[in-house]
């Protein structure tokens, strides 16, 4: 169970043990032989807060204080302050908003953690530590790097579809049933149910991909995101981690961007059942909030609800940089509402609470994020039908979707037991 610590405040959350929780009995579909897998190692190995190497440098220097600070801080000190402008200034006032339930709940919940051995007590000597060296080593790993955005925009074009129109009339899905091939065949613009009772190796693209029990997942482009309404589902929660425009990524090219006007065109109407819980990440920017709220919301039928912040700590409880720090905050927000499939429905999930902390050891790997499944369970009915949109890794009993799918599930993300089960 990744949920290690639950309490009015919110939660303590193990990632990695969420993930390798689902890869303990794993086997290729054509084959007896049961292997277990686990998290490669170092993707969660983050025992010291974020720092830059000249940062980290200039703590285990005894003359960080004289000569060797010189250079690059003399020009910081000199360049010229420029007032913040609207945007900072609203980032600062929801910061400082927010700072004094964050600090609170996070302590709180740190402690809990610690009861329970999830945290230890950081070294004392700032020279034994790494900066994280293993954790920045395994962040590098490639996986199946660009090939599965590039697929799915090759299925566009075998599609024919150059088109923004969302609507359930295209007939693009085949479905397939994953129950006796080690091989996916055309997996783009396909729905894949894989209803095995334990986790699944299987190839395609060239590479080998871990599947969780009782999985489903499409992986389309964009523009193809009709198929999915043609599954015959209605989802009592949707997960949506939005591709956001960012300067980093465009320039890193790191995954495809969606504008706005892309995300109110998601049909979250046809995809939801009524009462639906619809989740969105967002980044700590007020106007990326003021939309999900005010425009997203309102246009998928969707009321908001609650705000949830997750907060990134080290694996000795310490958050991973500075709360109040100007360049990057040590947390990130979730909005919460509920869809309305009428204007006469009741009011609904009074239940889920407002103000709640989700604390957990990040991944290595840039924006990748905890798992919410088992954190949203007391909130949905008995047999909930779960989906994830912009999905890049697969949840057992969810369905996922997203033109990397299966990004995080590429074998090159985990490592094998050396002990086999038999």
């Amino acid at each position: 169970m990744s949920v290690i610590v639950a309490s009015d405040k919110g939660w303590v959350v193990d990632h990695q043990q969420g993930i390798d929780v689902s890869y303990q009995v794993c086997q290729k579909l054509d084959s007896t032989e049961q292997t277990t897998y686990i998290s490669k190692q170092g993707l969660f190995a983050i025992h010291q807060p974020f720092r830059m190497d000249s940062q980290f440098d200039k703590l285990v220097s005894k003359s960080a204080k004289s000569e060797d600070a010189s250079g690059s801080d003399r020009k910081r000190r000199k360049r010229k302050r420029t007032e913040p402008n609207s945007g900072e200034q609203q980032a600062y006032l929801n910061h400082q908003r927010i700072r004094p339930m964050l600090q609170k709940a996070t302590e709180q919940l740190i402690a809990l953690g610690r009861q329970k051995g999830c945290f230890t007590e950081p070294p004392d000597d700032i020279k034994s530590a790494d900066n994280n060296l293993s954790a920045r080593t395994a962040s590098k790993t490639v996986g199946p790097g660009s090939c599965l955005r590039e697929g799915c925009r090759r299925g566009v074009m075998k599609a024919g579809q150059h088109t923004d129109n969302l609507s359930a009339n295209n007939s693009l899905l085949d479905k397939i049933d994953l129950k006796a091939c080690c091989v996916l065949p055309d997996i783009f613009n396909t729905l894949i149910d894989h209803s095995s009772e334990t986790a699944s190796v299987v190839s395609c693209l060239g590479g080998e991909y871990l599947l969780p029990p009782h999985c489903h997942f499409l992986m389309s482009d964009y523009t193809c995101l009709d198929a999915l309404l043609q599954c015959e589902r209605k989802f009592d929660v949707i997960v949506i981690d939005p591709p956001w425009e960012n300067k980093s990524v465009k320039r890193l090219k790191s995954y495809d961007m969606l504008t706005d006007w892309d995300l109110y065109k998601l049909p979250i109407k046809l995809l939801a059942a009524p009462g639906c819980l619809v989740v969105v990440w967002v980044t700590n920017r007020q106007k990326q909030q003021g939309l999900v709220r005010d425009g997203l919301f309102p246009h998928w039928s969707v009321c908001y609800l609650a705000e949830w912040h997750w907060v990134k700590v080290t694996k000795h409880g310490e958050m991973i940089c500075d709360l109040d720090s100007s360049h990057k905050k040590p947390y990130e927000t979730l909005l919460l509402g509920q869809f309305k499939a009428t204007s006469d429905d009741l009011p609904l999930s009074s239940s889920v609470p407002d103000c709640q902390v989700l604390v957990s050891v990040p991944c290595s790997i840039h924006s990748r994020k905890p798992p919410l499944n088992a954190i949203l369970k007391s909130y949905l009915p008995i047999g909930a039908q779960c989906l994830e949109l912009f999905a890049r890794n697969l949840l057992p009993g969810w369905t996922s979707w997203g033109n990397e799918v299966l990004k995080y599930q590429h074998v090159d993300f985990y490592q094998k037991v050396e002990d086999n089960i038999r």
